[in-house]
């Protein structure tokens, strides 16, 4: 009788527990436009999207950066009622993958109880995923185990940073929804693998809360990098070289970007033993928690920006520890960023040629397989060759031309990066417009990286420029981010 009565209880407390979490789930109705990255005054056509999310404190709603992502027009509708409330994002961060959305109307978040944030979980542990996937209507849940937990590439930003491995099914209109324990959040919905089976991951609490104290200010700053590159270490040879008292421990600092936190302390060649009191094995990896580990940009990712962290390194032999201030986020060091969302392409045309800055999202107007596709001088300096140097902040690139009068014998030329501009180098876009409009010369001079030399008359360029965008419907010769 009395193990009845225990059973019926634990049967009413997971009851109870699923209808708080129902209560607080939210669909999220998206109509977006991107920008076109291969005509760049123009957007690709709406699409209508949807996703899931949450309510949390504060009456927000948390939910993926992916899911809201250049938003025209948001919708939600919380569990149980059939109306759908107009939403606004109230913050995003895309390094994340992670937005808080709100709905002006306060009667929305009336009788919801919003949900906590829980911790990290450990390996082997139950959890349940919550959203609204595609094939229905009503709320959906799956259940499934902890696999793993170590840092992965997002893929809506391309950073790596801590996640959670599920076997959970995770399917399009999941994005979004919180992973519970209990009765707590220990993850946001984000991805799949979609070359296996039930592995699906979730961006986890410290991520989560990352984000939610890195905007505490009113402002988002996003996840800090040192802006170095290294190389493992596991040769008995070369730990001899080196100095390194035991085999397969450290990393070798290979290349620094310019202007980063890294070239104020550290050169090419040190060896970097132990990263914010972790001891870095040769593989790179760093423990996490007992029998836990992860690559080591770990410890700087999971820092706030303006934030310390210490190192020991050896140099020439010698042992030193040294100080890293964290003050620039990765977007601020590489040469081609990665994915631009919420903003339009930045272009910019003069006597029928186009010049954009080189970008993932311009690559990524190869297709899917744009690695393969795209001429291998654009896609080499984002894959293998991505940190800024002194002389070079940007490339950029003559897209294509306009064909007209102006511009006659040039027509063939595209996909080629402007080194020069009157024998100038160009060393970033801002740069390289102030080099076409301020020269004075009769003629404007540019030399790509395959060596095409390009004249084009100044005073008829001005001229014709008018001209040209009223034949090709090109409402502005210009946009340009304002620094």
């Amino acid at each position: 009788m009395k193990m009845k009565i225990f059973l019926l209880l634990l049967l009413f407390s997971a009851a109870a527990i699923g209808s708080d979490i129902d209560q607080a789930m939210v669909k999220i109705y998206t109509n977006s436009a991107a920008g076109n990255y291969y005509v760049p005054w123009t957007t690709d056509a709406p699409m209508e999207s949807s996703g899931s999310g949450c309510v949390i404190d504060g009456n927000m709603i948390l939910t993926n950066a992916h899911v809201v992502s250049n938003a025209t027009y948001l919708q939600v509708r919380k569990e149980g009622d059939p109306r759908q409330y107009q939403a606004y994002v109230a913050a995003i961060s895309h390094g994340a993958d992670l937005a808080l959305i709100t709905v002006m109307e306060e009667s929305f978040f009336q009788g919801i109880t919003p949900l906590q944030l829980g911790e990290l979980p450990n390996a082997r542990e139950q959890v349940t995923v919550y959203g609204y996937p595609m094939g229905g209507d009503a709320l959906s849940t799956t259940q499934g185990v902890i696999s793993r937990i170590e840092s992965s590439r997002y893929a809506h930003s391309g950073l790596s940073l801590l996640t959670v491995q599920i076997d959970a099914a995770i399917n399009p209109g999941n994005s979004g929804g919180p992973a519970v324990i209990g009765s707590r959040i220990i993850g946001v919905a984000m991805q799949t693998m979609n070359q296996a089976d039930n592995i699906g991951y979730v961006i986890p609490v410290p991520v989560i809360r990352h984000f939610l104290d890195d905007i505490a200010d009113g402002s988002y700053d996003g996840f800090p990098s040192a802006g170095f590159s290294y190389q493992t270490i596991r040769n008995e040879a070369f730990s001899e070289r080196f100095g390194i008292e035991q085999e397969q421990t450290g990393v070798m600092v290979t290349k620094i970007a310019f202007g980063s936190p890294a070239a104020e302390v550290l050169e090419s060649g040190d060896v970097i033993t132990e990263i914010d009191g972790k001891q870095i094995a040769g593989d790179g990896t760093v423990e996490i928690r007992s029998g836990s580990r992860t690559r080591l940009d770990y410890m700087v990712n999971r820092r706030q920006i303006g934030e310390t962290i210490p190192l020991q390194i050896i140099r020439n032999g010698v042992p030193l520890r040294v100080e890293i201030t964290l003050n620039t986020t990765l977007e601020e060091l590489t040469v081609v960023p990665d994915k631009i969302y919420d903003m339009s392409p930045e272009y910019f045309i003069f006597g029928g040629a186009v010049f954009m800055p080189l970008t993932l999202n311009y690559l990524e107007s190869w297709g899917r397989d744009w690695y393969l596709n795209a001429v291998d001088y654009l896609s080499h300096p984002f894959l293998f060759d991505n940190w800024r140097t002194e002389s070079r902040e940007e490339i950029v690139v003559l897209t294509f031309m306009l064909p007209a009068e102006v511009n006659a014998g040039y027509e063939s030329l595209q996909n080629e990066i402007i080194e020069s501009v009157d024998g100038a180098l160009v060393t970033s876009f801002s740069q390289f417009v102030e080099l076409v409009e301020n020269g004075t010369g009769p003629y404007l001079e540019m030399t790509t990286n395959l060596g095409n030399i390009i004249v084009l008359n100044r005073e008829q360029a001005l001229v014709a420029n008018s001209e040209i965008m009223a034949v090709y419907g090109i409402p502005e010769d210009r946009y340009l981010y304002i620094e």
